[in-house]
């Protein structure tokens, strides 16, 4: 099967010096970046979507595969006690072994299982030295506890140019202070690309207890949707703030980490009794 990709050759051109042009902005920058937000109505012993987005040059980078990601989070926010993950994603071990899969919208897997949405831009490198920016849809899931870890199933949905669905596996496990927890994905190279294409994270944005996760419950005798409850927040701030780490591993055995830290909401505050 061939790929037709001289239709879309300007198109990719010019997605590329884009990429090219927001790297040279930023040319004094570190290879890795970063940052963690939450909701800006979040407060101090409330829940809230902790938005993540991690940033690679690959001009500053080995151009081997990118086989792990590593997201280091502080004990005291609650992402596992939170309201979200309420179902289980399984998927067949052939799944993650193959990579590449065919499946409907969330693998087939319940909404309640949805963790966090997300997107990620990579450069697709093909052997004839042309490079081609892919953009794609990421979907985080809880999937079955092992170990006592809960683990993790992460769909990324090509949207274009080749529209591919990947499926990675990972988990939710311990991390050593200053950190609590960690979100790790692992990211096996795709069975037979190797000779064909490597590729190139540049950004990935995942956004646990997104708005737009959408649960569902019998209510009355009917399935009902609410939004899940997010990540939970201690009542008070650690000291410095929220401090988190990315890690990021490729297949050369190289790794590559970035530090971030997050300022503290205000606290949640009560309703006054004199209203």
């Amino acid at each position: 099967m061939r790929l037709r990709l001289r239709p879309r050759a300007a198109l990719a051109a010019l997605a590329v010096l884009c990429v090219v042009a927001w790297l040279d902005g930023t040319a004094a920058a570190a290879p890795v970046r970063v940052a963690a937000v939450f909701d800006r109505d979040a407060a101090l012993g409330g829940s809230t979507a902790l938005d993540v987005r991690l940033r690679l040059d690959p001009s500053q980078l080995t151009r081997a595969p990118l086989t792990e990601v590593r997201f280091a989070y502080p004990r005291s926010l609650g992402l596992v006690s939170s309201g979200l993950g309420l179902a289980t994603c399984t998927r067949p071990a052939s799944d993650f072994a193959q990579v590449l899969i065919v499946a409907p919208r969330l693998g087939g897997c319940p909404p309640n299982a949805v963790m966090g949405f997300g997107t990620a831009l990579a450069l697709v490198r093909l052997t004839n030295g042309q490079v081609i920016p892919e953009y794609a849809a990421v979907t985080v899931l809880s999937g079955p506890f092992e170990h006592g870890r809960l683990g993790l199933v992460v769909f990324v949905d090509g949207q274009r140019p080749f529209g591919a669905k990947l499926a990675f596996r990972g988990e939710v496990g311990d991390a050593p202070a200053p950190y609590g927890g960690a979100l790790t994905v692992r990211m096996p190279m795709v069975p037979g690309l190797e000779e064909l294409a490597t590729i190139s994270l540049v950004e990935l944005r995942i956004t646990i207890g997104s708005h737009a996760i959408r649960y569902y419950e019998r209510r009355g005798g009917q399935q009902v949707a609410y939004r899940p409850t997010g990540v939970e927040l201690p009542l008070r701030c650690p000291a410095g703030g929220f401090r988190f780490r990315a890690q990021v591993r490729f297949a050369d055995h190289s790794r590559r980490s970035a530090l971030s830290s997050t300022p503290c909401p205000p606290a949640f505050a009560s309703p006054s009794s004199g209203r």
